[in-house]
């Protein structure tokens, strides 16, 4: 699969938008400009093409645990240096964060980009997408020092075995990206730009991030976040 970018996308697109694209991304996928929206489209056809629409959001439910991994940080501002699809960073906005999201994956950039200048016109989410700024960049390499109150990490953890149970955007996740990361250089970032903490979240069963004993944890159903102060 080489083709990489199909349909007929606004002209001219978000200055967000205008960034270079690999001729193929990893696993196969492509975007495709539908329905007024990008989507990030499987060439192997191992699911259906997947959107972003942070109006879906709104009706988040289930854990919620990551926004008390930031108590006592009332308008704190918070880096989240590995944004994916964005959710958790919506999250943290609802609750009244400001958030600085870095994605270095194009495909996933230009999705979050466009998702994020869709929000700021719906009345609905304008308030909460206010206080997002997307960055094209690797967290890794970009975040200032002492630049933020908090960093946030959710790096990429490799399944154990297959599950069905997996949802569809996080397979999509894991084949685009993968785990080939330096994770002992993130969290040493993450450490040097955060005046205060940083929180990495992690599967109940695994390891510290880079092996690196966190100052304490907080629990949630099926996820554990550290919390390195």
């Amino acid at each position: 699969m080489t083709l990489y970018l199909l349909g007929d996308p606004p002209d001219p697109p978000p200055a967000a938008c205008r960034i270079h694209y690999p001729e193929e991304a990893a696993g196969g996928y492509y975007l495709h400009w539908q329905e007024g929206r990008y989507h990030l489209c499987d060439g192997r056809q191992r699911h259906p093409p997947l959107g972003l629409d942070f109006s879906s959001y709104l009706k988040r439910s289930g854990s919620e645990t990551l926004p008390k991994t930031l108590r006592g940080m009332t308008g704190a501002q918070v880096a989240d240096a590995t944004a994916g699809w964005g959710k958790d960073a919506w999250l943290l906005a609802s609750r009244g964060f400001t958030l600085t999201l870095y994605e270095q994956n194009p495909y996933l950039h230009t999705l979050l980009a466009a998702a994020l200048a869709e929000a700021r016109d719906n009345p609905k989410t304008a308030a909460i997408a206010a206080r997002l700024t997307l960055v094209h960049a690797d967290a890794a390499i970009t975040l200032p020092p002492q630049g933020f109150d908090a960093v946030y990490l959710d790096p990429m953890y490799p399944e154990r075995r297959k599950s069905a149970k997996v949802k569809k955007h996080m397979q999509a996740l894991q084949q685009l990206i993968g785990h080939d990361g330096d994770d002992a250089a993130l969290l040493a970032r993450a450490r040097l730009a955060a005046t205060r903490r940083v929180i990495v979240k992690r599967p109940q069963h695994a390891p510290p991030l880079a092996g690196a004993a966190p100052d304490y944890h907080i629990d949630g159903p099926n996820t554990r976040y550290d919390i390195y102060s």
